[in-house]
């Protein structure tokens, strides 16, 4: 590469430096954020896959403020505000990150932004270290999701104790437990003591009430 080329190339880097970051996700999941009051206001950070990350380039943002110097629907009401792309990209990531539980200062979302508009190769090359230290957290945070998952299950059996993001983590950690395929189905309340029970229950499992006298009676164990 010549002087030529390097000169042709500055304007073009320090304008995607400028005006664009990209946020990078490990998750084995879609991201969806939401910015209501900011143009643009929907962002979605594609899923990690197949060992590849996610990426989502994140421009400057806009948003409208009264101006209280004009009357409201009058030309000049609105002041034009702009948020600039490594703040936009700032508030994705610790927006998610911080509304989870299970954070440690070791152990958080496999979620980060860069400056530049950059690609998943660029950001392979150019942030290797970056990348092996989110998967060390995101591999410590999916373990005390686990973690917590277990202690709830084992208080109860209660599959509503355990939420999709802990049987996600799980499955990304290769945990075989009896809570990690389990899906929610319909439940109803207990009339006596209205927890929630499997509508094809028996018997409550929790105050032992006989949901179905009729079937019950039915049963071997009625007699004994």
């Amino acid at each position: 590469m010549d002087f030529k080329d390097i000169v042709n190339q500055q304007p073009e880097t320090r304008a995607q430096r400028k005006f664009a970051c990209t946020v990078v996700n490990l998750l084995p999941f879609e991201l969806h954020e939401e910015k209501p009051h900011m143009l643009p206001s929907a962002f979605i950070v594609p899923a990690a896959e197949d060992g590849v990350f996610g990426i989502l380039h994140v421009e400057e943002g806009i948003h409208w403020v009264p101006n209280p110097l004009i009357d409201e629907g009058k030309p000049g009401s609105s002041i034009k505000q702009t948020t600039m792309p490594d703040e936009m990209a700032r508030s994705i990531v610790e927006d998610f990150a911080f509304a989870q539980v299970c954070l440690g200062e070791d152990a958080k979302p496999g979620l980060f932004w860069v400056s530049g508009r950059l690609s998943v190769k660029d950001i392979k090359a150019n942030y290797p270290d970056l990348i092996k230290q989110y998967q060390a957290y995101q591999t410590n945070w999916f373990r005390n999701l686990c973690a917590m998952a277990n202690a709830d299950w084992n208080k109860n059996h209660n599959m509503l104790a355990v939420s999709d993001l802990q049987r996600t983590a799980a499955r990304a950690l290769g945990i075989r437990e009896a809570w990690v395929e389990m899906q929610v189905t319909e439940t109803a309340n207990c009339p006596m003591c209205q927890s929630l029970v499997n509508p094809a229950a028996i018997v409550c499992s929790s105050c032992k009430y006989i949901l179905k006298p009729d079937q019950y009676k039915k049963e071997q164990f009625a007699n004994v």
